[in-house]
């Protein structure tokens, strides 16, 4: 194990750069170095550098490789100019990054479109990477995305146990970024973390690990993603996966995302092409342009979104702009929908916009809390092959309505002759005090009680309280304690 120092101002490159006392001075010497298993890289605070780091050398999960910051005073800034920040020179394994400032140039990508130019941190691998970990890292103004995680060959772990967490990125074109080259699958990015990071004002997606599996987005908050300009066959969604297995996205807020000048997308979460299994759970959508939670594929031939979940989320004045709504399912397939509470504006809480078979939609709220004449429920398409059960209706003004196949509907018993819907219930949810953000059930409200228990329904609902074990269920978001 060997400790390295680098110092901007006071180091000498002629130094050992083995101690404080004798650092190098700039990262074009670090670049020339390969580490091992142990070794610790360490920056001064207060430094500042206008060139990239290479970073060259692996370690072992047990004795990762470390990248950070000695002294007093800010973090040490690498601006990467019109190269990345901080990039590999060949294969690594097992670094820690930590407690650093990173930019590059952002005249590369002047509109901030989805691809292109320079990262903050960008690393390419086909050799098995185990064990890379970002953390405390701030990453700004970027011509491309702040964390850019490439794979390339044929399907098989790549970067395995990444973990980026307490993160901040901003400016950039995509936040955090997990892609794959020129195949895809679910094998290259196994069993990642990605917690406690909040990524705003982004040209397009926020936070995207796809072709992946067994991973977690959690307590991470995504904000005015989509504000640049997306390519035609591209739009971009705060927090999502495609190409994923069993991964999971909880405990974070989507807000104020746009669709990068698409007419389409701009929403808060989704599952989509590819994804099997992955589960959606405990978010807060609100105030964004396109679905708060999008269950979707863009080729479900070749790449199904099937047998995902969407549980305990809250949306709030999601599908502000191209007709969307605060749940949309779109060309998926057995995928379940249950005890979510979504609440809209200026558009439908439920929206169906192809033919879909075997979704599960249960014990959900869906609230028009608007003066306009918009549907409850929404659909061009057929969707009585779906089965609803337990959900709860209600328009703020007016009686229900409705829209299915371009007939409008106004009463339960009418939808449920186009839906099969069984136990449904019709009437105000009596919130306990939503203008503060609370949308649990009074106990008058038409919702206590009334849901339908399900198998494996999780441990807890969106604030936290336990699920009995048996006994009644509330439909929505929020179970009562009992």
């Amino acid at each position: 194990m060997a400790l390295h120092y680098v110092d901007s101002t006071a180091g000498d490159d002629g130094n050992p750069g083995t101690s404080p006392e004798a650092p190098w001075r700039t990262l074009a010497r670090a670049s020339r170095q390969t580490f091992g298993p142990g070794d610790r890289i360490l920056l001064k605070r207060g430094s500042e550098w206008r060139e990239g780091l290479k970073l060259a050398g692996r370690g072992t999960p047990d004795r990762p490789i470390t990248l950070g910051a000695y002294g007093d005073g800010p973090r040490p800034r690498i601006h990467g100019g019109r190269d990345h920040a901080v990039s590999a020179a060949g294969p690594i394994s097992a670094w820690r990054i930590e407690g650093l400032e990173l930019t590059s140039a952002n005249d590369l990508n002047p509109t901030r479109k989805i691809t292109g130019g320079t990262c903050g941190i960008f690393f390419s691998q086909e050799e098995l990477c185990d064990g890379l970990r970002v953390e405390d890292c701030v990453i700004h103004d970027t011509s491309g995305p702040g964390i850019y995680l490439l794979a390339t060959g044929q399907p098989h772990p790549a970067f395995r146990q990444v973990t980026i967490e307490r993160c901040e990125i901003s400016a950039a074109s995509c936040g955090i970024q997990f892609w794959a080259h020129p195949n895809y699958g679910w094998d290259f990015f196994p069993g990642f973390r990605i917690s406690h990071c909040v990524v705003h004002d982004i040209g397009g997606d926020g936070i995207v690990p796809f072709c992946s599996r067994d991973g977690v987005i959690e307590h991470c908050v995504a904000y005015r993603t989509g504000l640049g300009v997306a390519p035609e066959d591209h739009s971009p969604v705060a927090i999502w996966y495609a190409w994923a297995k069993d991964c999971v996205i909880q405990f974070c807020e989507a807000y104020d995302n746009h669709t990068g000048g698409q007419p389409a997308d701009g929403g808060g979460f989704d599952l989509d092409g590819g994804c099997e299994g992955c589960v959606i759970q405990y978010n807060y959508s609100h105030d964004n342009a396109g679905a708060g939670y999008l269950i979707c594929s863009w080729d479900p031939e070749q790449w199904p979104c099937e047998r995902c979940v969407c549980r305990y989320n809250l949306s709030v004045n999601d599908g502000l702009e191209n007709d969307y709504s605060g749940l949309l399912f779109w060309q998926s397939v057995d995928c379940q929908a249950y005890n979510n509470t979504l609440v809209t504006r200026v558009s439908s809480p439920l929206k169906f916009t192809s033919d879909t078979r075997g979704h599960l939609i249960a014990n959900n709220i869906f609230v028009v809390e608007s003066p306009e004449d918009i549907p409850v429920v929404k659909s061009a398409f057929a969707i009585g092959a779906n089965k609803f059960r337990n959900n709860l209706y209600h328009r703020a003004a007016g009686g229900l309505r409705f829209e299915i196949q371009g007939r409008q509907l106004g009463s339960l018993a009418e939808l449920h002759a186009v839906t099969g819907g069984r136990d449904e219930v019709a009437g105000d949810p009596r919130f306990a005090d939503p203008a503060a953000g609370d949308y649990r059930l009074r106990p008058d409200s038409p919702g206590r009680g009334a849901g339908r228990r399900l198998p494996d329904m999780g441990p807890r609902d969106y604030y936290g309280a336990t699920l009995p074990d048996d006994g009644p269920v509330d439909i929505g978001c929020a179970q009562a304690e009992r």
